[in-house]
């Protein structure tokens, strides 16, 4: 039951349901209580008059017999007879008697009785009589399991009748309920919509309160105020980050320039080494605070072809320093997608740098566009454990195969360009081959205004 009772939808049909149902059958059931006392009631009222119009009718002749005048007709399925305090029966109307006589109460006063057989039940009514100081019974019976007497079998099959005709009007009555709940939660599905899409370039979303039903607005109330205050904490820790690495920028330029005055020249070759990193690190912390910030307009044409080809071009120089070597594999036509040059570029050039850095010398990079809108970066390196995986594109995390002092902010940055354009980005490692693949959505036939 519990998977019935997950949704506010389903609790309200499963609680009315039974409502209904519990409804129903205590109407069905009353209306089969009235009609069975109704029916009993006529039942008697029939049975009594028959009696009352034979003791109307009843005569004794000279010969003491018993008989009525004039005779009085009564429906085949009832019968009317005459008994003396013995039992013995004395006169009859309509069809033989199916009780015998001695088990009929003859009592003082009026008496309604019942009798049954192995094939049939008999209802009956019992008055007493005087003729000519002879005390007598007059007593009719009727055979409530005749085919005739229909009252009973309209009783009994009342109530299956009846649950026919209520489950279909049940489960009609719970369609509209639940097209009437649906509609009546739409602004909460609406809302619940809304909310899924707040990300950090969409921060001033908040829940319409104003449609919401009163018995949810109160939620939604505390669910914007929390908003508010992690949206606030947000802003503040992104503008801390971006103040902080434009006040570092100055100092680290200063200090580049003391290094020069250093004479011993493998200090100064160390010194500068950790500066450039502690540079790098302000740099890519500069483009994090800048990615969580208003992005760039992402409707340029750009081609993927052609900004690989001037990445693989301008990290040349470092790769074969490096004694690694890199190749530009793939479709040599123009693969255009929509977004900002400026991003995608950053992106791939974080990835071929990842590449570089991150592997040993000897090791083979491979930069590869299709026209699928992939636009990849694999080694032959070491690969990445399979423990590291999930953490790779977390900020400031950092790889025990790297051979560097990076900031762990290289594939972080990728993650969130290639979230802003809406693509895709795949990470397949084993040992002798990693593979980091962006997939964009590609533009057929646009080759204006390209950007590479």
């Amino acid at each position: 039951m519990t998977w019935r009772l997950s949704s506010l939808l389903s609790r309200i049909l499963w609680w009315h349901g039974i409502a209904l149902l519990f409804t129903a059958l205590v109407v069905s059931a009353s209306v089969y209580l009235l009609l069975d006392s109704t029916a009993d009631r006529f039942q008697r009222q029939t049975l009594r008059a028959h009696a009352e119009s034979a003791r109307g009718a009843l005569r004794v002749d000279e010969q003491e017999q018993i008989r009525f005048a004039p005779p009085r007709p009564t429906p085949h399925i009832l019968s009317v007879l005459v008994v003396d305090a013995s039992g013995r029966q004395l006169g009859s109307m309509g069809p033989p008697s199916p009780v015998p006589a001695r088990l009929i109460p003859r009592r003082a006063e009026p008496a309604y009785f019942t009798r049954s057989s192995r094939s049939a039940i008999f209802s009956g009514y019992s008055m007493p009589a005087q003729r000519k100081g002879q005390r007598l019974w007059i007593i009719a019976i009727q055979n409530l399991e005749h085919p005739d007497y229909i009252v009973d079998d309209v009783l009994r099959q009342f109530f299956t009748y009846a649950l026919l005709i209520v489950g279909p009007l049940l489960l009609l009555l719970l369609a509209v309920d639940a097209w009437i709940v649906r509609r009546a939660l739409r602004p909460v599905r609406d809302a619940s919509a809304l909310v899924r899409n707040l990300n950090a370039q969409q921060l001033d979303i908040r829940v319409p309160e104003a449609r919401l039903p009163s018995e949810v607005r109160p939620l939604a109330t505390a669910v914007n105020a929390a908003l508010d205050r992690v949206v606030d904490s947000y802003r503040t820790q992104r503008d801390f980050t971006a103040d902080a690495a434009h006040e570092l920028r100055t100092p680290i330029a200063l200090v580049r320039m003391r290094i020069e005055a250093v004479k011993d020249e493998a200090l100064r070759a160390e010194l500068k080494r950790d500066i450039d990193q502690l540079g790098r690190t302000v740099g890519q912390l500069l483009e994090i605070a800048e990615l969580d910030g208003a992005l760039p307009a992402l409707d340029e044409a750009v081609d993927l072809r052609a900004m690989a080809v001037s990445a693989v071009s301008a990290i040349a120089p470092l790769v074969f320093a490096r004694r690694q070597s890199i190749a530009l594999t793939g479709t040599d036509a123009p693969v255009i997608v929509q977004g900002s040059a400026e991003m995608i570029a950053r992106a791939l050039n974080g990835l071929v740098e990842n590449a570089v850095v991150h592997t040993p010398e000897g090791t083979s990079i491979e930069v590869r566009v299709e026209d699928s809108g992939m636009l990849g970066v694999s080694d032959d390196g070491p690969g990445i454990a399979e423990s590291e995986r999930e953490l790779v594109f977390q900020r400031f995390w950092r790889s025990e195969r790297s051979s560097s002092d990076g900031s762990g902010l290289g594939l972080a940055i990728v993650s969130r360009i290639a979230e802003a354009h809406g693509a895709t980005l795949s990470l397949r490692t084993r040992p002798g081959q990693t593979l980091f693949a962006l997939h964009f959505p590609t533009l057929p036939g646009r080759t204006d205004s390209v950007r590479g």
